[in-house]
């Protein structure tokens, strides 16, 4: 695992993807030091995750397997989105959105905070959005994650009919037009189709 660090670091790699479920959490720890001391950033994938947290009579809960990844450091890690193709009640969803990030929680049962959490010094964690979304979900997308968040587009840039720039400005225009009708207090989820329709047609 260091091995494979080192060289991405010899090679100008800004970022390193680790699986902390299947690589352990004192890996990760261990990891996630190497990375604040190397000047990388570390992004958390969660494989093997559903294997853990899917079954609702046992396993642990993905609320306390992002509270582990916060103690044991990474930058960014999947959160579930929501929409896409990543299973995701919106409440839980947006409580482990809360979990990631704030620095206190507040208990919120909605989204299955049952105390309040006061996290001090110790760092967030970025959410990533990713698995099926592409630019429809945007509206969505900005309402749930906000400003703060990753949201990680593969097939939904590399499947649009024009090419793979074309997905890239199409993500990026779709962006900017949801944070700034979202801003103008358009509710976006309502207003979507309107809200990118009129963004293509200025673009």
């Amino acid at each position: 695992m260091y091995k494979r660090a080192e060289y991405a670091k010899e090679i100008g790699a800004p970022i390193i993807m680790h699986d902390y479920i299947t690589g352990g959490f004192c890996a990760n720890t261990g990891l996630a030091n190497w990375c604040r001391d190397n000047g990388l950033l570390l992004h958390i994938h969660r494989a093997m995750h559903a294997v853990l947290d899917r079954n609702p009579h046992h396993g642990i809960h993905f609320r306390v397997l992002t509270k582990i990844l916060r103690l044991s450091g990474g930058d960014h890690l999947h959160s579930g989105t929501v929409v896409g193709k990543l299973e995701g009640d919106r409440e839980a969803t947006l409580g482990w959105i809360d979990i990631m990030r704030d620095k206190f929680i507040k208990e919120d049962r909605n989204r299955g905070i049952f105390f309040d959490q006061d996290w001090g010094s110790m760092p967030g964690v970025m959410p990533v959005a990713s698995g099926g979304i592409h630019v429809w979900h945007m509206p969505a997308l900005v309402t749930i994650f906000g400003d703060d968040s990753v949201l990680q587009f593969g097939g939904g840039t590399l499947g649009h009919p024009w090419g793979n720039a074309a997905g890239a400005a199409a993500n990026r225009v779709a962006l900017e037009a949801c944070v700034e009708a979202r801003n103008r207090g358009v509710p976006i989820e309502k207003e979507g189709k309107a809200v990118l329709t009129d963004a293509a047609k200025h673009s």
